[in-house]
């Protein structure tokens, strides 16, 4: 509704093409009029993120079109982002490295996307005093980005290894070590993050965050980033101990660093890059 209402005020209907996935039980309904060609695929069968992206890909691959705008059914969107993305995408026209645009996620008045990606895979969020061109690897969340749809194809689409966490890290890993770049926009989003509320989460889903963490580091990551990473689940997990709400994850985290030191690397990188 949000993004309705943002093409509204900005009149730049004409220049997008919706496709609505949804992966409920249930096939909901969707308004007959709509400001904008558009579509619905109904999957019960829940295949994920990457099951949506890959269809939004196809659709756009097959009209002719650009970019692929990732949306969320959490992020808010306003007129000031789109009016920026028909700004940036004209001064941008000529540089073919650039191949993501991506906004500021904030929650809670945080910003929590995009994030500069540190030595040991740790991130620090960016502030305000960046705009434009990252000069360094950038990872963001994969809603509210603009994603070049040649570059996805080159990395061989979504990978389907990270159907649900971890897919936006992978995403932005292989563009950057394909060469690509990151313009980090002034436009800023709402957005939910579910890890930020640690308490209400389910056990199980913090686990399948755990397995995607790992699968992510064991095949994009280095032996020694990897023998780092350990070394912070281990920091992790006696955090888990002291923090309000969370002692419950304690011995998942040390059951996944004991199941991460086990692995060996896997060939994922290389296929991804095909």
């Amino acid at each position: 509704m949000s993004f309705m209402q943002a093409l509204g005020e900005t009149g730049l209907a004409s220049r997008f093409r919706l496709l609505i996935y949804d992966n409920s039980p249930s096939r909901s309904s969707v308004p007959d009029a709509m400001p904008l060609p558009s579509s619905y695929i109904h999957d019960p069968a829940n295949g994920g993120l990457t099951a949506a992206y890959d269809a939004a890909l196809r659709l756009a691959e097959k009209e002719g079109h650009e970019w692929l705008l990732l949306l969320d059914q959490d992020a808010v969107i306003n007129a000031s982002y789109l009016k920026e993305l028909g700004r940036r995408l004209f001064e941008l026209a000529g540089n073919r490295q650039c191949a993501v645009l991506a906004p500021r996620l904030l929650a809670e008045n945080e910003i929590i996307s995009p994030a500069r990606v540190l030595w040991g895979g740790r991130l620090l969020p960016v502030d305000k005093t960046l705009s434009g061109i990252a000069p360094w690897e950038i990872v963001a969340l994969n809603s509210g980005a603009l994603l070049r749809v040649a570059a996805v194809r080159e990395l061989g689409g979504f990978n389907p290894e990270f159907w649900l966490d971890y897919l936006d890290h992978w995403i932005f890993n292989r563009l950057h070590h394909a060469g690509y770049l990151v313009y980090v926009m002034d436009a800023e989003l709402q957005h939910a993050l579910s890890v930020r509320n640690m308490a209400e989460m389910p056990t199980a889903r913090y686990e399948n965050i755990l397995l995607a963490e790992g699968r992510f580091y064991q095949c994009c990551k280095s032996p020694f980033e990897n023998l780092i990473y350990g070394l912070r689940l281990l920091v992790r997990g006696f955090r888990m101990l002291v923090l309000p709400g969370r002692r419950r994850f304690f011995r998942p985290v040390l059951a996944h660093l004991a199941r991460h030191l086990r692995l060996k690397r896997p060939a994922l990188a290389k296929r991804s890059e095909k």
